[in-house]
């Protein structure tokens, strides 16, 4: 067996443990949101862990600005060239 961080990674066994772990996999259970079960290398139980946050992407720089002028407007434009309209559109209603 090939353990890594205290868990089964890999499995080499023998006839007796493959059948224990198969019976083990078929209890599987799906786990909550946000978490996943992991089988233990010790135990062979099922251990509950929580998944660690996914970061989303970065933004572009024109997502970026998109965002910043819907907020300024409070439209929700879907990219750069409208959101400026809005912009421009916006101000020269101010102004007048």
């Amino acid at each position: 067996m090939i353990i890594k961080d205290g868990y089964i990674f890999a499995v080499e066994q023998t006839d007796e443990q493959y059948e224990l772990t198969c019976e083990k996999i078929k209890s599987f259970q799906t786990a909550p949101k946000g978490y996943t079960y992991k089988l233990r290398a010790d135990t062979l139980e099922w251990e509950l862990v929580k998944l660690p946050p996914i970061d989303p992407e970065p933004l572009t720089d024109e997502q970026a600005l998109t965002r910043y002028a819907n907020t300024l407007t409070g439209a929700n434009d879907p990219d750069l060239i409208s959101a400026a309209e809005t912009l421009i559109t916006k101000r020269i209603k101010e102004e007048s």
